[in-house]
């Protein structure tokens, strides 16, 4: 008597690769290069808002040294010293004072291609009198 051995439907026999063998690995590699684009994506959007958050405070640390009286170089060097890459602008109306705070960021790596984004913060401040 002879035995014949019966395999499952749809299981593999050894020595013949199926059709699709592999098709899973490159489904995988696809699905783990897009998440990590999105990750990367959330990860600038954070560094932004973190961006405009020290923007805001070098705006309104700013504005209170320029309410205080002093130099146009002392209210900059106090808003570059929280941004250093800033650019701040201060304008002076009598009772107010008004300091906007800029800078451009790019997004790194391939994220680049997306282009620059300008983040700005501005303060405003009443004159203090002597």
């Amino acid at each position: 008597m002879s035995h014949a051995l019966v395999a499952p439907a749809g299981a593999r026999r050894p020595g013949r690769p199926s059709r699709d063998t592999g098709a899973v690995t490159v489904e995988a590699a696809l699905v783990l290069l897009g998440l990590t684009v999105v990750l990367a994506a959330v990860l600038w959007c954070i560094g932004l808002l973190g961006a405009q958050l020290a923007l805001g405070e070098a705006a309104r640390a700013a504005a209170r040294v320029a309410a205080r009286g002093e130099s146009g170089s002392a209210v900059q060097a106090e808003a570059r010293r929280l941004v250093p890459d800033a650019v701040v602008t201060v304008t002076d109306d009598g009772e107010h004072v008004v300091v906007e705070v800029r800078r451009e960021l790019r997004p790194p790596g391939a994220l680049g291609a997306w282009g620059r984004v300008e983040l700005a913060a501005r303060s405003v401040a009443a004159r203090e009198t002597p």
